[in-house]
C-alpha cells in the first residue's frame, strides 16, 4: 500500500514539482553534461557539447547559459576571439537576460586579454550592479598589472585619468621598474596623493574572471522559494520485488509535502524539486550544473560524503542555504557559513549529557558501555573525553552485546568502587533492558543511568518503570499528547494511508521552520536564526541556532511521572 500511495504522490499535480533530474529531455541532458565538463576543466569537450545548444532553433531556459558557458570555456582556452563572438551573439539574442552583467564582465575580460582596452573598459562600465565592483577591480588590476611597457601604461593612464585601478597599476609599475626616473617617481607620488593610495596598498592579481556562475538578481523578491531535496530515493528499487532499503527518504519527503501545504496556508509558497542522489560524485556534479538546481534557495541533503562534498563546495560560493537533515557530524558546518545541521552534533549531545549527569549524579566516576556501531563507539569515547575533562574518572569502559548471560559475566561487580552513574550508547534496542537487569542483580538499583533512546526497544520496554533513574538522549522526541502532533498524524494518514515515521516528523518540522525563516529574513537568515530559540508550534523539540549553525536544542529527556519531557 505504501508503494501505491507514493506513486500517486509522484505523479499527482496536487503534490506538484516532484521532478527528478533523470526525466530531463535529451538536450537538457547534453547541457548538464557540458556544464559538468566545464566544471572539471574539460573546456574543449564542453565547447563541442555547448555548440549545438546555441543555435536559434533551440529556445530553452538554459539557452543563454549555453552561450555564456561556451564563451567561458573558450576564454579558459585563451580562444578570446571565439569567446567574444559567442558573447556578442548572447547579448544580441538575449538583451534582457537577467545575468547580462556576467556577459559584460566576460566581454571585458576577453578584450583586456587581447589589449583592446577601450572596448574592454567600455563593457565593464556597462555593469551597474555594485556587487561586481570587487571583481571588476581585480580583473583590471590583473591585466593592467601585467603591462611591462611603462610608456604604454602611462599612455593608457592618460586616456583614462579618472580610473583608479589603472593609476595604481602605473604607480606600482614605476616603483618596481629599475629604469624609473625622478620624473617617473614624482608622477607616482602625485597619483598616490590624487587617488589616496596608501604605501601598503597592493594590486590583487587574479587569474581572470572568477564569475564562472552568473549571479542571481532579486532572488528573494520573486514570491516563492525553491527547495532542492537531494536524497537517496533509489528509483531503481521502485516497484521491484526486493525490499526498499531507503524508506526513510520517502517518509522524510512526505513530511516535506505536509509542511509545504501548511506553509501555503501561511502565504509562503515553496516549490519542492527532488533529486535521486546517493554517493555518486559524478551525478552530483551534473546536478550542480543544472540550471534548475542553481535556482534553488535552500538545498536539503545530500547525505553521503562524496556527494555532500560536491554540493557543499558549490553552495559555499553562492547565496544558497544548505541543510543536512540527518547528520550529527560537527564537521559538516565547516563547509561554509550558509551550511546548517538540523540535529545537534555528537560532541554537543555528550556535552549536554555530561552536564546533566553532573547535576543529578555529582560523583567522580562513570562506567560506560556501548554497542557495535561506529556511532555507538564515537559517542562513548566522546562522552569519556567530556567527562574526564570535567575532572571525572572512567572506571569501566566496555563494548557490549545484548545478551543477559554475557553481560552478567563481563560487567564489573563494583564491590569496592561503585560508579556515580552509568552511560550506555547503543543502537541495538535490546541492550538497555538486560543491562539494567544485570545492574539490579548487583544491587545497583539507585545508580542513575544516561542512555541513548536507541538502546531500548520502545515497543517492548516500558521505560516508565526506569524513570526514577533513567535519562535519555533523544534528538527527535515526539510528544504524542500535543494537539499539533495529533493533527499531523491525522492529516498524514488521510493522504498516505500510513502512519508517519520519525523521518516524516523531521521533514515536516525542518521545512516548516526554514520556510518560515526564509520568508521572514531572506538573505539575512543567519541573523534571524541567531536571535532566539524557536520551539513553538513544532512537532519535535524545536530549533536553536543562537550560538552555532548546528541545532543546539538539548537532547536530554527525563521522566515526569507520566511521560518523557525535555530537560531545560
Amino acid at each position: 500500500m505504501r508503494i501505491f500511495v507514493l506513486l500517486i504522490i509522484i505523479i499527482s499535480s496536487g503534490f506538484s514539482n516532484f521532478s527528478f533530474a533523470q526525466t530531463a529531455d535529451l538536450n537538457e541532458n547534453k547541457y548538464k553534461a557540458a556544464v559538468s565538463d566545464l566544471k572539471q576543466g574539460r573546456y574543449s569537450i564542453a565547447i563541442e557539447k555547448f555548440a549545438p545548444l546555441t543555435t536559434t532553433n533551440i529556445q530553452a531556459p538554459y539557452s543563454p547559459y549555453a552561450h555564456y558557458y561556451y564563451a567561458l570555456s573558450a576564454y579558459q582556452l585563451k580562444r578570446y576571439r571565439e569567446s567574444k563572438q559567442m558573447l556578442l551573439q548572447l547579448v544580441s539574442r538575449y538583451p534582457g537576460w537577467n545575468k547580462i552583467n556576467d556577459a559584460y564582465y566576460l566581454l571585458g575580460a576577453n578584450n583586456l586579454a587581447t589589449e583592446q582596452y577601450k572596448e574592454g573598459l567600455g563593457f565593464l562600465q556597462r555593469i551597474k550592479e555594485s556587487s561586481y565592483n570587487k571583481d571588476v577591480q581585480g580583473l583590471k588590476q590583473h591585466y593592467f598589472g601585467e603591462i611591462r611597457d611603462l610608456a604604454k601604461l602611462r599612455d593608457i593612464q592618460k586616456q583614462y585619468p579618472e580610473d583608479r585601478d589603472i593609476a595604481i597599476a602605473l604607480i606600482q609599475s614605476i616603483e618596481h621598474a629599475p629604469s624609473s626616473t625622478k620624473t617617473d617617481l614624482m608622477q607616482a607620488s602625485q597619483l598616490s596623493a590624487d587617488f589616496k593610495v596608501s604605501g601598503k596598498e597592493k594590486i590583487e592579481k587574479t587569474e581572470g574572471p572568477e564569475k564562472s556562475i552568473p549571479k542571481r538578481e532579486n532572488q528573494w523578491e520573486k514570491g516563492y522559494f525553491n527547495v532542492a531535496v537531494l536524497l537517496p530515493f533509489r528509483l531503481d528499487e521502485f516497484g521491484s520485488s526486493k525490499k526498499r532499503t531507503n524508506q526513510f527518504a520517502y517518509d522524510y519527503y512526505l513530511g516535506l509535502v505536509q509542511a509545504k501545504q501548511q506553509l501555503d496556508t501561511e502565504g509562503i509558497k515553496v516549490n519542492l524539486w527532488a533529486y535521486d542522489v546517493s554517493n555518486d560524485e559524478k551525478s552530483m556534479k551534473m546536478i550542480v550544473g543544472n540550471t534548475d538546481f542553481q535556482q534553488s534557495d535552500l538545498v536539503i541533503g545530500p547525505l553521503y560524503p562524496n556527494t555532500f562534498e560536491v554540493a557543499a563546495n558549490y553552495v559555499s560560493g553562492t547565496n544558497l542555504y544548505m541543510l543536512n537533515p540527518l547528520s550529527t557530524d560537527a564537521n559538516v558546518v565547516k563547509h561554509g557559513e550558509n551550511t546548517f545541521l538540523a540535529h545537534p552534533s555528537i560532541p554537543f549531545q555528550v556535552q549536554k549529557a555530561a552536564e546533566w549527569m553532573k547535576t543529578v549524579a555529582p560523583g567522580p566516576s562513570v562506567a560506560i558501555y556501548y554497542g557495535g556501531s561506529a556511532k555507538d563507539s564515537m559517542m562513548a569515547f566522546s562522552y569519556a573525553s567530556e567527562f574526564t575533562s570535567r575532572g571525572g574518572k572512567v572506571i569501566q569502559m566496555l563494548k557490549i552485546i545484548p545478551d543477559r548471560e554475557w553481560l552478567q559475566n563481563k560487567i564489573s561487580s563494583f564491590e569496592t568502587n561503585k560508579p556515580s552513574h552509568i552511560a550506555l550508547f547503543s543502537s541495538d534496542g535490546n541492550s538497555g533492558a538486560p543491562l539494567i537487569e544485570v545492574l539490579n542483580d548487583r544491587k545497583l538499583i539507585a545508580i542513575p543511568i544516561v542512555a541513548t533512546s536507541g538502546s531500548f526497544n520502545t515497543q517492548q520496554s516500558r521505560l516508565g518503570k526506569y524513570g526514577s533513574r533513567l535519562y535519555l538522549i533523544e534528538t527527535d522526541h515526539i510528544d504524542r499528547e500535543k494537539e499539533n502532533v495529533r493533527e499531523f498524524q491525522k492529516a498524514y494518514w488521510t493522504q498516505t494511508n500510513t502512519f508517519p515515521s520519525a523521518y516524516s516528523y523531521q521533514g515536516y518540522d525542518q521545512l516548516l521552520f526554514f520556510g518560515r525563516m526564509l520568508a521572514k529574513y531572506k538573505d539575512e537568515l543567519k541573523k534571524g536564526l541567531e536571535m532566539r530559540r524557536y520551539d513553538d508550534d513544532y512537532l519535535l523539540s524545536g530549533f536553536d541556532f543562537t550560538k552555532s549553525r548546528e541545532n543546539q536544542i538539548s537532547p536530554i529527556l527525563k521522566y515526569s511521572g507520566t511521560k518523557w519531557v525535555p530537560v531545560r
